[in-house]
């Protein structure tokens, strides 16, 4: 009896050590959900998807620069914060500054004790000024790379680097031939000034990790496209392991503070929200100055951290509040209108929230989402005039003109209406490529990475030197052959000898 109770014992342990093996070796199991999000630029946005990782139940950690500079989401939720010490200076390069940050990553003993302890699963970061350092240090802790990326330039980078996505080009060929020749520019420019130099130092403090800049991207198949088609689709993927999450961090407005409400709430014509830097203080003041005044007049509320302002310096009608958040200023119910550089994810607010908005941009990427914003007719063309005269008629005619509104509210129904949302298919994709880790060939980018940017430069240039080739051929040539008959004629003239040829008569 003891004996028959032993083996059925040791049968019931046998049967569960194979169901538990079993279950450890599907692809179904969801894996631990961590994740370390390093950031060394763009810190902003990148707090903003460390926040919609811990928002969906993925513990998360956010590594970035000390310096007082980096401004962060404002109400970050069980994320912890590890900051580096680098030089940081502003009158460096950018890649000189990822350098340090480089160095400082890979040196710090303290961060590499806290990421064995915290065990996570991916690590995601930029590819401009980020991959060449992070890739490597995140196979010396056997993490799954994913990549975001943001910004023409950097998306031109990050698609030549992992072969998941191909450009668009929507000009002729010589405009395609620039195009290719920009992003031929961009990356030996990257490759020179910092990818070179950080392998150099991850040989360096990581002698064991083999990378090359031939190798360094073969880990990477999910990559993070954070902007979205309703700014820009010049693109076309080669894969569904490019996810576009551009509005991740989108959500309905929440009531702003007490304090700034009880402000706003006085002025019956409603309130104009302004994201602009602390530069454009006096600008602000002016149109503060020049809009309707008093309880049947409009307010601003200007969103700065960095601006301070005692209350005799202001316009009656002018608010400054350093916490209120970003998308709730914007979707407020009485906002009329927005003032915004239009960098990527603010105007992605501005079209979920149905905020009508005036861009002033910076940079070509602005200058391209201000564009985009009036051909979708929800913005109006300052053409170049920021006087506040100018701004002042423009936000006029943008309150008094329903249209402006409609068309804001029309893409705002077309950004919610999507089949699944940004959150979600973050959480979605990271679990795949962790389930599927050692299965992936299924949805991966071509193996082969960069021969599809390679192929099609080469093709253009060869198409470029036949072109130059037929031109000079076909003017040369004929050329040649009509000097040279005329070299001979007259040479069969003077007889070969410089005199003319004598003619007797017979």
């Amino acid at each position: 009896m003891i004996q028959r109770s032993a083996m059925n014992l040791l049968n019931t342990c046998a049967v569960w050590f194979s169901l538990v093996s079993l279950v450890r070796s599907s692809s179904l199991v969801e894996p631990p959900k961590s994740a370390v999000v390093v950031a060394f630029e763009n810190e902003y946005e990148l707090s903003l998807l460390a926040n919609t990782l811990s928002d969906n139940g993925i513990s998360t950690i956010l590594i970035i620069s000390s310096s007082p500079s980096v401004i962060l989401y404002d109400t970050l939720v069980n994320v912890e914060i590890i900051k580096l010490d680098f030089d940081d200076e502003r009158s460096q390069t950018r890649e000189a500054r990822a350098l340090n940050a480089c160095e400082a990553l890979l040196r710090n003993e303290i961060v590499g004790k806290k990421i064995e302890e915290f065990s996570p699963t991916h690590v995601i970061s930029p590819a401009l000024r980020h991959d060449a350092c992070v890739l490597p240090w995140a196979k010396q802790f056997k993490l799954i790379p994913v990549v975001w990326t943001q910004g023409s330039e950097a998306e031109t980078y990050t698609f030549y680097h992992s072969g998941i996505a191909l450009p668009i080009f929507r000009g002729g060929f010589w405009s395609r031939l620039s195009h290719l020749l920009e992003i031929r520019s961009t990356r030996i420019n990257f490759d020179n000034n910092y990818v070179t130099p950080a392998l150099e130092l991850v040989g360096k403090y990581l002698p064991d990790i083999i990378n090359t800049l031939d190798n360094f991207y073969a880990d990477v198949d999910l990559v993070f496209w954070g902007s979205d088609p309703i700014l820009r689709s010049e693109i076309s993927p080669l894969s569904q392991l490019l996810v576009e999450i551009g509005c991740h961090h989108c959500r309905g407005a929440h009531p702003v503070p007490a304090d700034l409400q009880k402000e706003l709430v006085e002025f019956r014509l409603g309130t104009i929200a302004v994201l602009l830097d602390e530069e454009y203080k006096n600008l602000i003041e002016e149109i503060a100055r020049g809009l309707p005044q008093g309880r049947q007049g409009q307010a601003v509320a200007w969103k700065n951290k960095k601006m301070n302002y005692s209350s005799d310096q202001k316009p009656d009608n002018l608010f400054f509040h350093n916490e209120v958040i970003r998308q709730d200023v914007i979707g407020y119910p009485r906002t009329r209108v927005l003032l915004s550089h239009c960098e990527d994810t603010e105007l992605l607010e501005a079209a979920f929230h149905g905020t009508p908005v005036i861009c002033f941009p910076r940079n070509r990427d602005e200058i391209k989402n201000s564009q985009r914003a009036l051909s979708l007719g929800f913005s109006l063309e300052t053409n170049n005039d920021y006087t506040a005269s100018n701004l002042l008629s423009l936000i006029k005619t943008i309150h008094e003109t329903a249209g402006y509104r409609e068309n804001a509210r029309k893409i705002s129904v077309a950004i919610r209406d999507r089949p699944n949302p940004a959150a979600d298919r973050i959480t979605y994709w990271l679990g795949y490529v962790a389930r599927n880790k050692n299965d992936k060939k299924f949805l991966a980018a071509n193996e082969n990475r960069r021969i599809t940017y390679r192929n099609i430069f080469n093709v253009d240039i060869w198409l470029t030197i036949g072109f130059i080739f037929g031109v000079i051929s076909g003017a040369v040539l004929p050329s040649a052959y009509i000097l040279a008959g005329r070299i001979l004629a007259a040479n069969e003239h003077f007889g070969g000898r410089g005199k003319p040829k004598r003619k007797y008569k017979t």
